[in-house]
């Protein structure tokens, strides 16, 4: 079925592709398609980001917003700005930033300091790690990250990993959209925001570069980029090309790091009205690092104290406590034995061990794209494209196991007896007593996640005196497969021990896999198929003021076959579907040439991750039945100006979500399920500025006030800071470039409030981190930089996984921390230099 599916998908989108083609009799004559705006006669779109030949966000991108238009040279030199057409709240990146930017940076740390935005995971080094980017409290897998307006994700949840696909040098500009979008922008996450990456430009004249990069922890990364130029004997096609190999041993101990990226892009004229663009790039990488752990554990010196009521009510108003700084950690935890650099161990007989800890990862994404200018007005976008992933990871957990020289045991339960030969088998009446083998083995697990997903985007677009008109679709489908095996680390042989049929005959038993796969977690294939139909109309009534009604139709599919499946290990074969129809209506005014207000309505969903499946109980289907995709209703008002010398944006916002996703805590019922669990109200105010007080030198600074509360528990949600900010200064001038910025995040917490009426802890404390580079080129073909990251050696707590193991309580609530809570922190300082040759 998953076969026939994708076989379709695959002949409708190059039947589209072929229609397209007439287009170039139809229009001959007519000026070529702008395949980045580089021939487009419109002279805002050659002040823009689409004027860059070869660029992905032209005029027929799906989101028009994404199209940057400046109406200044501060606001177009500006290492951030937002355009004069956006009809939401925006933060571009423009390439100057990205080429000067720490070498190893994933797209997270690209973003950085755009308003609104705060990121962790980053403990290894820039890059050197997966990170987590928060836009204004919505979370990972919360907002769509797209690449050429393609978006990709995680098929078990829209989640993404920051260092498995787009390293830096195959980034070419980044637009953080902060709101849904129009209805044509694409994804399973619009609501909460659109990360959306562009890639390489091609360029008209024959060029290219080679780079060698050293720093800190025996950092090494080598860098070639080749540009074609214009091919005349290929009617005017351009090529690039890039590759990277990055190898480090990590901030972290014995957590070292490699990867290697190939890149390639062709744009080809084909005729005189079409462009035919081919683009694919494959990443390979590897990391030492537990699956388990999220950090090193910190314990507490001090438990007995933390938990008294003194204490505790001196916390309630969120004044961090000593231990949250991560200096006064239990001598015996990971923090007080190995330092804040823990990583891992060279001891095989712990867990941390890091050869138990290993990630390999590969991936690929390529797409075939066509667009044409049917004349008229008229014009089609097509695109074909495909993306992979397969992550295999070792990691050890720390638990003793049974292994039996690698033979499936055979466990007997003898009438009221017990299994013979094991410690803390159980009985037959309590046979989920975990089965205990060797003493100092050190139990761990492989696992497997390996998706494809194929997907065809459509879009005909109709622009005539009074506006635009936009009308498309979507399909794709996904099929993934993934396990978890238990392992005997020390051995490497498998070892057994979950939950199995005993064969005592009762239902609960007789669910349950057999001993034959005692050793496995789960075993599952899972598969989605979904599609997007959109419309909208950009209505022009005068020059200066767009405005944007549109609608999005979503139907999306989700199917699980497991033989063993995760969490609740039995079998499954189901699926479910989910549709929504959602509106979306903006306004943008150009008051002036460089000054506009905008403002957006819009909803958004977001459809429910594969975990929804993870349970036994009898009442799933009934669950999958009444489990409604999570809304929200997007309001935002703003303006950007774009003066002689300085340039500036301000945008408010409101979005209520509705129908959020979580476990069920209503004493009596059933926790295996995921229910909608209420309501979550974002709001704030963000705000940016530029300011060029002479040619070449930019001072740019933004801040951001991000409420987002719970409306069950009336609490800020975690991992949302209340507030985030930066400030920057760049100086360029004949081949000398210096710049210095500080990102700074507010207070947030680690973890969701309980409940609890006298505190809230684990209320991490505000942090910052200054970025600097300096670069001189030396003639026309050699130019050297050095870039220093965490300029002030700051080693601030930026997450805590929180355990209540040992922790004190008091009136049923946790009071106090717990000894196996994992901190991380910010990298140590660290350095780059770097040698280009250019030719």
């Amino acid at each position: 079925m998953a076969k026939s599916t994708t076989r379709a998908a695959l002949l409708a989108a190059s039947a589209l592709i072929v229609f397209a083609m007439p287009g170039a009799a139809m229009a001959a004559g007519e000026a070529t398609a702008a395949d980045a705006g580089a021939n487009s006669g419109d002279a805002a779109d050659q002040n823009s980001s689409a004027g860059q030949a070869g660029q992905a966000n032209d005029k027929q991108s799906l989101t028009s917003s994404d199209i940057i238009v400046t109406g200044s040279h501060t606001a177009e030199t500006a290492p951030i700005t937002a355009s004069l057409t956006t009809t939401q709240p925006q933060a571009a990146v423009s390439r100057e930033f990205i080429d000067n930017a720490n070498a190893a940076s994933d797209f997270n740390a690209l973003i950085m300091l755009t308003p609104g935005v705060s990121i962790t995971g980053n403990g290894n080094g820039a890059g050197l790690s997966e990170t987590k980017a928060v836009i204004r409290g919505f979370q990972d897998g919360e907002y769509n990250v797209t690449y050429d307006s393609i978006p990709f994700a995680d098929t078990n949840n829209p989640t993404h990993h920051s260092t498995a696909f787009f390293p830096s040098n195959t980034i070419e500009t980044i637009v953080v959209d902060r709101g849904p979008g129009n209805a044509s922008q694409l994804g399973q996450a619009s609501y909460g925001g659109n990360l959306n990456l562009y890639s390489r430009a091609v360029q008209d004249e024959m060029g290219g570069q080679v780079e060698a990069i050293l720093g800190n922890w025996n950092t090494f990364i080598a860098r070639a980029e080749f540009q074609s130029g214009k091919i005349e004997s290929l009617g005017g096609a351009r090529v690039v090309l890039t590759g990277q190999y990055l190898r480090s041993d990590g901030a972290l101990t014995f957590s070292p790091v490699g990867s290697k990226n190939l890149y390639g892009k062709a744009v080809i004229p084909v005729g005189a009205s079409n462009t035919l663009t081919l683009m694919s790039t494959w990443n390979r990488n590897f990391y030492y690092l537990s699956d388990v752990a999220k950090g090193g554990t910190c314990g507490s010196a001090t438990a007995a104290t933390v938990g008294t009521v003194k204490t505790v009510a001196a916390d309630a108003s969120g004044i961090p406590l000593t231990q949250l700084t991560g200096t006064n950690c239990a001598s015996t935890s990971e923090v007080g034995t190995y330092g804040k650099n823990f990583g891992m161990t060279n001891d095989p007989t712990l867990a941390s061990y890091y050869k138990y800890n290993r990630t390999d990862k590969t991936t690929d994404f390529s797409y075939i794209r066509l667009q044409s200018e049917l004349g008229s007005g008229f014009s089609l976008d097509n695109r074909a494209y495909m993306y992979g992933y397969t992550n295999h990871t070792k990691s050890g957990n720390g638990t003793s196991a049974v292994t039996l020289n690698g033979n499936v045991p055979v466990f007997s339960f003898p009438s009221g007896g017990v299994v013979t030969g094991f410690s803390g088998a159980g009985t037959a009446a309590s046979p989920s007593v975990a089965v205990k083998g060797p003493t100092g083995d050190v139990l761990g697990y492989d696992k497997l996640n390996k998706y494809r997903v194929l997907g065809y985007i459509g879009q005909i677009n109709y622009e005539f005196s009074m506006g635009k008109i936009r009308v498309g679709g979507w399909y794709e489908h996904a099929d993934t497969d993934r396990h978890l095996f238990d392992l005997d680390m020390t051995t490497g042989l498998p070892s057994y021990n979950e939950k199995f049929n005993n064969g005592n005959g009762t239902a609960a038993q007789s669910a349950l896999p057999s001993t034959a796969l005692a050793n496995t977690q789960y075993l599952q294939h899972s598969t989605w198929s979904q599609y997007q139909l959109f419309a909208e109309f950009e209505f022009r009534p005068i020059e200066s003021l767009s405005i944007t009604p549109g609608v999005k139709y979503v139907h999306f599919n989700r199917g699980i076959d497991a033989a063993v499946n995760q969490k609740s290990r039995t079998p499954i074969d189901t699926s479910a579907t989910w549709t929504k129809t959602l509106p979306f209506a903006t306004v943008n005014w150009q008051a002036m040439t460089n000054w506009s207000f905008y403002a957006q309505y819009a909803q958004g969903m977001y459809v429910p991750d594969l975990s929804s499946f993870y349970s036994a109980s009898g009442t799933l289907s009934t669950a999958l039945d009444a489990l409604r995709p999570q809304t929200s209703t997007n309001y935002q008002v703003g303006t950007v100006w774009h003066g002689h010398a300085v340039s500036l944006d301000v945008d408010g916002y409101v979005i209520n979500v509705d129908n959020k996703i979580g476990t069920c805590t209503t004493v009596g019922c059933d926790t295996s399920l995921l229910v909608n669990i209420g309501s979550v109200r974002y709001k704030g105010v963000e705000g940016e500025i530029s300011y060029m007080p002479v040619r070449g030198l930019t001072l740019y600074a933004n801040g951001s006030y991000n409420y987002a509360h719970s409306v069950t528990t009336g609490a800020q949600i975690a991992k949302a800071p209340f507030t985030t900010a930066a400030a920057g200064i760049t100086y360029s001038n004949e081949g000398f470039r210096l710049s210095f910025n500080q990102k700074y995040v507010g207070p947030q917490y680690a973890s969701e409030f309980s409940g609890s009426p006298g505190y809230r802890l684990y209320r991490i404390k505000p942090y910052s981190i200054g970025e600097f580079a300096i670069s001189q080129e030396i003639g026309e073909h050699f130019r050297i930089g050095l870039n220093v990251s965490n300029v002030f050696n700051s080693r601030a707590v930026t997450a805590i996984t929180n355990s209540a193991s040992g922790a004190p309580t008091s009136g049923g609530f946790q009071s106090g921390y717990g000894q196996l809570d994992q901190f991380n922190f910010l990298p140590p300082r660290s350095f780059q230099v770097d040698a280009r040759v250019k030719f």
